[in-house]
C-alpha cells in the first residue's frame, strides 16, 4: 500500500499548476478587456468614411532622413513612383496597398493596380529601384521596418506579439533580426530603436539591368513578369544574391511582398489567421509612424557604445541608410506635429 501512496509533493505541484492556469486566465481576461476598450475608443476617434468622400483610408508615405528630397510624399493608392537620393544611392520607390478598410471596394477589384493584386493573397507590394554611387556587398544589406522611438511593451503584449513575430520569422525562413528596442532612460549611451529587419534574400523579385540598358518602370503593367521571382525559382534567387555586389552603372530593381498577407498596414493590424485572432499593431507596441528602410551596418571598428563582445545591436549610429521612407495609416495617424515634422 505504501508503494501506491501518492508522493507528498504531488498536491503542491497540482496547486502550482492550477495557480499558474488561474494567472494566465486573469492575464487573458485583462488583455481581452483592454482590447475591447481600446477598440471602442479607436472606432469613436476615427472619422466616418462615406461614399461621397473623395478620399479613402490609405497609407501616407514620405521620404525620410537621410533620404531626400525631404517632405516628398505619396499614397498607397497612387501608382506614380517617387524619387529619392540618400547619397550612397539614388532611385525610386512605389508602394501599393489593397483598400482593406473598404471591403466592398476591395471585393469589387476597382482600385489601383487591381489587375495585378486582386487575385493574389498579398495585401500590399513594395517596388524599389536602386542606382548605387559606391560599391556595396548585398550580403551586408538589411531590409526592414523601424519604429520612430521606443515604446514600452508589457508582458501580455509581448506574449501576444510573439505569435506575430513567429509568422514573420516563418515567412523569412528564420532569418530575421528583431528587437523591442531599449528604454533610453535605462540604457547607458545610445539606445536601440524597435526594429524588424531581414537579409536581402527575402526579396521576392530581382531585376538587374546592365549599364546602357533601360531598366523597367515600377508602374509597368508587365512588371511582375520581369527578372527572377523567388516563389518560382528559389535557388536562382539565392544564387543571384549570394556574393552580389551593388556597383555603379547597374540598376537593381526589387519587389517585396512575402509577409504582405500577414500585415494590413492601412488597418494597422495583423488579420486573424487560423487559431490566431486579429491583433491590433498599436496594442503590441507598434505605433505610427514607422520607417521602411534598407541599410547596412558600418564596420565594427567604427562602432560606438559597444557593450560587451556580444553587442550586435542595430543602433542608428551604426547604420548607413541606402533608402528610408516614413509610413502611417490615414485611419490612425501620428500626432499632427509629428506629421508636419516628417512632411516638411
Amino acid at each position: 500500500s505504501e508503494a501506491l501512496e501518492s508522493p507528498w509533493w504531488l498536491p503542491w505541484c497540482s496547486l502550482m499548476v492550477m495557480l499558474e492556469g488561474a494567472i494566465l486566465a486573469i492575464w487573458a481576461a485583462w488583455y481581452i478587456l483592454q482590447r475591447m476598450t481600446k477598440s471602442e475608443a479607436l472606432e469613436k476617434s476615427l472619422p466616418a468614411i462615406t461614399e461621397e468622400e473623395s478620399t479613402s483610408p490609405h497609407l501616407v508615405l514620405t521620404n525620410a532622413s537621410p533620404c531626400g528630397p525631404l517632405g516628398v510624399s505619396s499614397r498607397s493608392d497612387n501608382v506614380e513612383p517617387v524619387e529619392f537620393d540618400s547619397g550612397i544611392c539614388h532611385g525610386s520607390w512605389l508602394c501599393v496597398h489593397k483598400p482593406t478598410y473598404e471591403p466592398d471596394r476591395m471585393q469589387s477589384g476597382k482600385y489601383p493596380l487591381a489587375e495585378h493584386l486582386h487575385q493574389r493573397k498579398r495585401l500590399w507590394e513594395w517596388r524599389l529601384q536602386l542606382r548605387f554611387r559606391d560599391c556595396v556587398s548585398a550580403d551586408s544589406v538589411y531590409f526592414g521596418c523601424e519604429q520612430d522611438r521606443y515604446y514600452h511593451v508589457g508582458t501580455v503584449e509581448r506574449y501576444i506579439s510573439s505569435s506575430v513575430i513567429s509568422l514573420l520569422r516563418h515567412a523569412s525562413a528564420d532569418n530575421m533580426y528583431q528587437t523591442h528596442g531599449e528604454d533610453p532612460a535605462s540604457v547607458r549611451g545610445e539606445a536601440e530603436r524597435p526594429t524588424i529587419a531581414f537579409p536581402l534574400w527575402v526579396m521576392d523579385q530581382l531585376i538587374i539591368t546592365e549599364e546602357g540598358e533601360e531598366a523597367p518602370k515600377l508602374d509597368d503593367p508587365d512588371f511582375s513578369t520581369y527578372g527572377i521571382i523567388r516563389a518560382q525559382n528559389r535557388k536562382g534567387m539565392q544564387e543571384a544574391l549570394h556574393g552580389l555586389e551593388f556597383k555603379p552603372g547597374r540598376t537593381f530593381t526589387f519587389g517585396f511582398w512575402c509577409i504582405a498577407q500577414f500585415v494590413d498596414a492601412i488597418g494597422w493590424r495583423v488579420p486573424a489567421r487560423g487559431v490566431i485572432p486579429e491583433v491590433k499593431l498599436n496594442e503590441i507596441g507598434t505605433h505610427p509612424p514607422i520607417y521602411v528602410s534598407m541599410y547596412l551596418l558600418r564596420p565594427q571598428d567604427q562602432w560606438t557604445d559597444v557593450q560587451g563582445r556580444r553587442d550586435a545591436r542595430h543602433l542608428d549610429s551604426r547604420k548607413i541608410y541606402i533608402w528610408r521612407v516614413s509610413l502611417w495609416s490615414s485611419a490612425l495617424p501620428p500626432p499632427l506635429e509629428r506629421q508636419k515634422d516628417l512632411q516638411g
